[in-house]
C-alpha cells in the first residue's frame, strides 16, 4: 500500500483496511506542534501518553474515509498541564481533516446538509456549522460594485426577504434573511461608497422608504412603476372575480379561464386573443369600464414630466365610475400617499426595477420545488458561484501627481507646474463585479441545472 494513499504530506500511512462502506487508514504525523494551549508560552514538553484520534477525511470511490491517527499526549513542564499534540492538516476540534472541512463548505452550497452528513458520516449539525463559517469567509472576500441606481424589492420564501439589485447592471447585489427596517438600514449604511447612489427604486412599503431616507439621504427615492400599475391590475381582478361569482350559464368559468388574457396589455393581444377579450367586455359593461381604467393608467407613464403625469392622473381619477370607486380605491390611495415618489419616476432617468419580477418568480419555484434549499444555501449559491457573476470594465477619472522631468528639462517642468499645479486628470480602467447576473441565473433556473 503506497505511503501517500491519503495524499496528505504531513501524515505517514502505516496500515489500511476496507469495508463495504468505509476506508480505514491508520497513520502517524510527521510533525506535531508542542506549544502548550493552556499557558501558550512554552514548548518545553515531554511525552505523557499516546492517543488515537478518529479523523474523517474526504470521501473516496463512494466510500467514507476514516483516519486512525496516533498522536502523543504531552505534558507542559511550565504549567504542569497535559494536552494532545496538534497536527498540521487536521482539525481536531471537528475531528476531521482541514481539507474535509473546506470540501463540506463547498458541497453545502450544492447539496443538502443531510446528503453531505450521510456521505461523510458526520452529524448534520456539524455540516451546518461548517457551512456557516465557510459562507462567512466568502462574504468577507466578496466585493461588489455599489450601483448608481439601486433597486430594493422583496421575495417571499416562507417569509419576506429583502433583495437589492443593480438597476444599470441588471444584477443581484444581495438577499437578506428578512426585510426589517433595521436590517435594511444597516445593509444600506454598510455599502462601500454609498454616496455614489443617486436613485433608489422601491415598492410602496414605508419600511424601505424610511431605511433609504436614513442611510441614503442624498438619493432620490422612486416608487417603481410596476408596483403602481399592479394596483390597477388588482382592482380589475377584483371586478372580474366579482362578476364571475355572480354570473351563471358558464360565464363565471369562462371569465376565470380568460384571466391571463386580461393581464396582458390590449396592444399585446393577437387577433384571436383580442376577439376573446372583446367578447367578454361587450358582454359585461362594468368589466369593460374596469378594463379601460386599467389600460388608461398605463398611458400615464408615457408622458414626459411630473407635472404632466399628475395632471393625467387627476383626469384619470375623475373618470372612475361610482360603482368602481371601491375596487380602484387602492390606486387612489397609492397616488395620494406616495405622490412625490411616484412622480420622481418622470424625471430624466426613468428608473425601474420591474425586471426583477421574473427572477423573483423563478427563485420562488426553485425554493419550493428544489432539492431542499435553505435560504442561506440559496443565497450563497446565487451570490458566490463564479459563473453567475457579472463583471464589467469601468472607466473613472482620477487625479494623480505629475511625473517630474529630468534636470535637462527642468525649465519646461517648472512652466507646466505653474500652469496646473503638480496634478493631472487621467482615465483609469478597472474590472468590477456588478453582482449576480439575473439573465444567467434565469437561464440556470430554466435549464434545471441550478
Amino acid at each position: 500500500m503506497p505511503v501517500n494513499i491519503l495524499n496528505l504530506s504531513g501524515l505517514d500511512v502505516v496500515d489500511f483496511r476496507e469495508t463495504d462502506t468505509e476506508y480505514h487508514v491508520r497513520a502517524t504525523p510527521k510533525v506535531i506542534s508542542r506549544l502548550c494551549p493552556h499557558c501558550g508560552r512554552s514548548n518545553d514538553t515531554v511525552a505523557h501518553a499516546k492517543r488515537t484520534l478518529v479523523i474523517r477525511d474526504i470521501p473516496s470511490h463512494g466510500k467514507a474515509v476514516v483516519i486512525h491517527l496516533d498522536v502523543p499526549r504531552l505534558k507542559c513542564r511550565q504549567c504542569i498541564q497535559t494536552f494532545t499534540a496538534s497536527v498540521p492538516e487536521v482539525d481536531t476540534g471537528r475531528e476531521m481533516t482541514e481539507r474535509l472541512a473546506k470540501w463540506i463548505g463547498r458541497q453545502s452550497i450544492e447539496y443538502t446538509y443531510a446528503e453531505i452528513a450521510k456521505q461523510v458520516k458526520v452529524d448534520e449539525k456539524t455540516v451546518r456549522n461548517i457551512f456557516d463559517k465557510y459562507v462567512a469567509v466568502l462574504a468577507k472576500e466578496y466585493q461588489r460594485e455599489t450601483p448608481i441606481w439601486l433597486g430594493i424589492d422583496e421575495i417571499k420564501l416562507k417569509r419576506f426577504r429583502a433583495i437589492f439589485t443593480n438597476l444599470h447592471g441588471r444584477s443581484l447585489i444581495d438577499m437578506l434573511p428578512d426585510r426589517y427596517v433595521s436590517t435594511v438600514t444597516a445593509f444600506l449604511a454598510s455599502m462601500p461608497d454609498k454616496d455614489r447612489i443617486t436613485h433608489v427604486a422601491i415598492d410602496m412599503w414605508s419600511g424601505y422608504r424610511r431605511a433609504a431616507q436614513e442611510a441614503l439621504p442624498n438619493a432620490k427615492i422612486v416608487v417603481d412603476k410596476f408596483h403602481v400599475l399592479m394596483k390597477a391590475n388588482m382592482a380589475f381582478e377584483a371586478v372580474r372575480r366579482k362578476i364571475a361569482r355572480e354570473s351563471s350559464n358558464g360565464a363565471g368559468l369562462g371569465l376565470k379561464r380568460a384571466h391571463k388574457l386580461f393581464d396582458k396589455r390590449a396592444k399585446d393581444l393577437n387577433d384571436e386573443q383580442y376577439l376573446t377579450v372583446s367578447g367578454w367586455l361587450n358582454t359585461f359593461p362594468l368589466l369593460a369600464a374596469a378594463y379601460d381604467l386599467k389600460e388608461r393608467l398605463y398611458t400615464i407613464y408615457e408622458v414626459k414630466t411630473p407635472e404632466e403625469a399628475w395632471g393625467e392622473y387627476l383626469h384619470w381619477e375623475s373618470t372612475i365610475p361610482s360603482e368602481l370607486a371601491k375596487p380602484f380605491r387602492v390606486v387612489k390611495t397609492a397616488f395620494r400617499n406616495w405622490k412625490p415618489y411616484i412622480l420622481n419616476y418622470f424625471d430624466d432617468q426613468r428608473v425601474t426595477n420591474a425586471f426583477t419580477e421574473s427572477f423573483n418568480a423563478k427563485v420562488r419555484a426553485v425554493y419550493r420545488n428544489g432539492r431542499g434549499y435553505t435560504f442561506e444555501r440559496l443565497r450563497a449559491k446565487v451570490l458566490y458561484t463564479d459563473m453567475f457573476q457579472k463583471r464589467a470594465r469601468m472607466q473613472e477619472k482620477v487625479r494623480v501627481r505629475k511625473q517630474k522631468f529630468e534636470d535637462v528639462a527642468m525649465v519646461r517642468y517648472m512652466c507646466l507646474a505653474t500652469m496646473d499645479d503638480e496634478y493631472e486628470t487621467r482615465i483609469q480602467t478597472r474590472v468590477v463585479n456588478l453582482g449576480a447576473d439575473l439573465s444567467t441565473l434565469e437561464q440556470a433556473f430554466d435549464s434545471g441545472k441550478f
